[in-house]
C-alpha cells in the first residue's frame, strides 16, 4: 500500500511538473541522499528492540521532492510532495510534506491545508511550539527541517493597528513521530515485557478539534507574543489492561504561554514561558499521564566576530505535584526531578564567502546528566548542490530524555541537489 501510494504521488507530481512547464508555473524541488551509521553496538537488547540491535544503519535513504508554487494577486498555492526510498527497510513511500491554499484579504490572511506551524523562540527547546514533530527523523540524522511535521487544518491571521491574531483550527490530530517497539531506533521502554499494544487516537467528536491562538506585535523593537492551545499531548500515555495489553492514548492538554525577543546587550535576547495544564491528571496521581508543569527559557545570541556566531540558552521544566508523581511511579519508569535544568550552546563559523559552515550544538542537563552533541560540517559546492557530514551523539542515564537514545548515536552524511 505504501509503495503504491508513493508511485501514485510521483506520477501526480510528474504530471504537475509537465503542466507547470506548459503554463510557466513556478516549480522547484531537489533530490537527496542520506545515510547514518550507528556508532554503538549493544551488549544486550530487549525482545521488542531486536531489529534496532541488529541494524548497523539508522538511516539509509534517497528522496526526491517537487514543489509547485503558483501565485496570484490574492491567492497562492503550495504543494510539496516527496518520494522516499528506504534502502535499509526496502520500502518506497510517498509524503505530502505541505499542501495548502493561501487567501489574502485586506485584514485577514487564510491558509487551508497541510501546513508547518512554528511558534516560540527556542532553539531545539519547545515550549509554546506544541505542533507535531518527527523525533525519529531528528535522531536518525535527517536535516533539521524534518523535525517539524505538517498539521492539516485552517490558520487565520488578522491584522489590526500593528497587532496580529493568528487562530489555528486542526480537526485531525497528528501525534509526534517517536521511536516505537519493533522499529529501527533504541530507546528506554519501561513496558518492554508487554508485546500486545493498541493505540487510541483522540476522537474529535468526543474531545473537540485542536484549537490554538497567538496574539503578537512588535513593541519598541521587541517581538511579543501570547499563546493559548487546547488539544492533546503529542506523546502517548500507556495503561496496562488485562491480558496483559498496553493501551496507548493521548491525554487532553491546555497550554498557555508568552514569548519576547529583541535586540539587547549587544545581541539578541529571547525569553519564553508556558504552563502545561494536563487536564486528565491535575492531581498528579495518574502515573500514566504527564503531570501539569511550567516551562521557561532565556536565550542570548550574538556575533563574536565576522561570520562567527554564538547562541546560549537556559531552560527549566518544573513538575507540579512531584510528591504524587513519585508515589505513583511504576517500576522501570524514570525518577524525574521536580525541576529539569537544560543548558544549550550553538557555535557557527562560516568560511570561504559563507560556502563552508562549521557548526556545533551542545545540549545538556546538569541535574539529570543526559546530553546531546551535534558537530557538523556543511559545504555549498554550488548554489544548487550542498553536502553535510556530522555526528549525533546522545548520552547519559538510560532513563533520561536524551540518555535513552545513546544506542542510536550515529555518523551521518547528506547530499542534496536542488533545481
Amino acid at each position: 500500500m505504501r509503495r503504491r501510494f508513493g508511485l501514485l504521488l510521483l506520477a501526480s507530481l510528474l504530471v504537475a511538473r509537465g503542466a507547470a512547464a506548459a503554463e510557466e508555473i513556478p516549480l522547484h524541488g531537489f533530490v537527496q541522499a542520506a545515510s547514518a551509521y550507528r556508532l554503538i553496538q549493544p551488549d544486550r537488547c530487549p525482545r521488542t528492540q531486536r531489529l534496532a540491535c541488529r541494524e548497523e544503519f539508522v538511516l539509509g535513504e534517497g528522496r526526491g521532492r517537487l514543489e509547485l508554487t503558483p501565485r496570484g494577486e490574492w491567492w497562492g498555492l503550495v504543494a510539496k510532495g516527496e518520494l522516499i526510498g528506504d534502502a535499509v527497510g526496502g520500502e518506497v513511500d510517498g509524503d505530502l510534506r505541505e499542501g495548502y491554499l493561501d487567501l489574502r484579504f485586506p485584514a485577514v490572511d487564510l491558509r487551508l491545508g497541510r501546513q508547518i506551524i512554528t511558534w516560540g523562540v527556542g532553539d531545539l527547546i519547545f515550549i509554546n511550539d506544541v505542533f507535531p514533530k518527527d523525533w525519529v527523523a531528528f535522531i536518525s540524522g535527517l536535516p533539521l527541517e524534518y523535525l517539524k511535521k505538517g498539521s492539516d487544518g485552517l490558520s487565520a491571521t488578522g491584522h489590526w493597528g500593528g497587532t496580529s491574531l493568528q487562530v489555528v483550527l486542526v480537526p485531525r490530530f497528528e501525534a509526534d513521530t517517536l521511536p516505537e517497539a519493533g522499529g529501527r531506533l533504541r530507546f528506554n521502554d519501561p513496558m518492554a515485557a508487554i508485546e500486545s499494544r493498541n493505540t487510541d487516537d483522540p476522537s474529535p467528536g468526543a474531545e473537540g478539534p485542536e484549537v490554538g491562538g497567538r496574539l503578537f506585535r512588535n513593541l519598541l523593537g521587541w517581538d511579543l507574543s501570547l499563546y493559548a492551545y487546547r488539544g492533546f499531548h503529542r506523546a502517548p500515555a500507556g495503561e496496562v489492561e488485562p491480558g496483559p495489553r498496553l493501551r496507548l492514548f493521548f491525554p487532553p492538554l491546555n497550554v498557555y504561554g508568552w514569548s519576547a525577543q529583541g535586540a539587547a546587550l549587544g545581541g539578541v535576547v529571547s525569553l519564553e514561558g508556558g504552563y502545561y495544564d494536563s487536564r486528565r491528571d491535575r492531581s498528579g496521581r495518574n502515573a500514566a499521564v504527564e503531570n501539569s508543569r511550567g516551562k521557561y527559557l532565556a536565550g542570548y545570541q550574538r556575533e563574536l566576530a565576522p561570520d562567527l556566531t554564538l547562541g546560549l540558552q537556559y531552560a527549566g521544566d518544573v513538575m507540579e505535584d512531584h510528591d504524587a508523581y513519585r508515589a505513583t511511579r511504576g517500576p522501570g519508569m524514570a525518577n524525574r526531578p521536580t525541576i529539569r535544568h537544560v543548558l544549550t550552546a550553538r557555535l557557527t563559523q562560516l568560511f570561504w564567502n559563507q560556502t563552508l559552515r562549521l557548526g556545533l550544538f551542545v545540549l545538556g542537563s546538569p541535574n539529570e546528566g543526559d546530553f546531546y552533541v551535534n558537530p557538523e560540517v556543511k559545504y555549498n559546492v554550488t548554489d544548487a548542490l550542498w553536502a553535510a557530514l556530522g555526528l549525533n551523539l546522545f548520552g547519559g542515564p538510560r532513563r533520561a530524555e536524551f540518555g535513552q537514545f545513546e544506542g542510536n548515536s550515529n555518523l551521518y552524511a547528506v547530499v542534496r541537489y536542488a533545481f
